[in-house]
């Protein structure tokens, strides 16, 4: 998982050691070798030559469009790759990119509002009379208004700001904002709490020990706390707790 953050951030030799980090202790990772091919892949033999454009909106991002298009949030980097974007985090809105595969058909990208049972139909349109023949160049038509971006949901808001933290490497906020989003039900949204959870445990679990080997046994007993919060049934953090506890009273003992 920090390999998807040095990819978004454009660091793929940083993010390649990563991974070939992860694939030497578990050569089946899915998501590690999924990265890998994504960096070492031909995009276009990957993705195909047919593409469509779309328009990045002010709330897209890559890892976003690619889970609506591809079916993956984690094929963001192939998607970079295949519109030659070197920093996958700075896509902005406005920004044409290709998509690849079949466009979708007309208007089903745009927000479609809400109808329920009592809404009215919309009135039909009288037929329009003939046009009459021109007598003097007509004015230009205006052009037509700009589509609205449609708001996020809380949940989807949750979301981002989770991604925002996740980022950041601030995985306690981002825990707690995927958090309020699987609470709403948002889609993805109790992966991504099982992601980070995981990321905490083995996090705090690394301090612990390292704690512990430098003998700073009151550290190791904190970070044996943090990963009991996270997993309170962790059999091996409440056995190395009660060794550091032990070992700690000891040395009291003797002072």
């Amino acid at each position: 998982m920090a390999a998807v953050d040095m990819l978004e951030a454009g660091q793929e030799d940083q993010a390649r050691a990563e991974i070939q980090r992860a694939l030497a202790v578990d050569r089946d990772n899915k998501l590690a070798n999924s990265l890998m091919r994504q960096i070492t892949g031909d995009p276009v033999q990957m993705l195909g030559k047919e593409s469509w454009t779309y328009t990045v909106r002010p709330n897209d991002t890559l890892s976003r469009i690619s889970g609506r298009f591809m079916g993956d949030i984690y094929s963001f980097y192939i998607l970079a790759r295949y519109n030659d974007i070197k920093v996958p985090a700075r896509v902005a809105g406005g920004q044409v990119l290709r998509i690849p595969g079949k466009a979708p058909p007309p208007g089903s990208l745009d927000p479609q509002p809400p109808r329920g049972r009592n809404t009215p139909a919309p009135a039909p349109q009288p037929a329009a009379a003939p046009a009459p023949a021109p007598t003097a160049a007509a004015a230009p038509a205006p052009a037509p208004a700009p589509a609205s971006v449609p708001e996020l949901s809380p949940g989807e808001k949750a979301m981002r700001n989770g991604e925002s933290w996740e980022r950041s490497n601030r995985l306690d906020r981002a825990l707690d904002e995927y958090k309020r989003a699987a609470s709403m039900d948002q889609p993805g949204a109790q992966a991504k709490v099982d992601v980070v959870r995981k990321k905490l445990i083995d996090r705090s679990t690394v301090a612990a020990r390292t704690a512990f080997a430098k003998q700073d046994l009151a550290g190791s007993i904190k970070a044996w706390d943090n990963v009991l919060e996270l997993d309170p049934n962790n059999e091996v953090a409440k056995l190395e707790r009660q060794k550091a506890v032990s070992l700690k009273a000891k040395v009291d003992q003797l002072k």
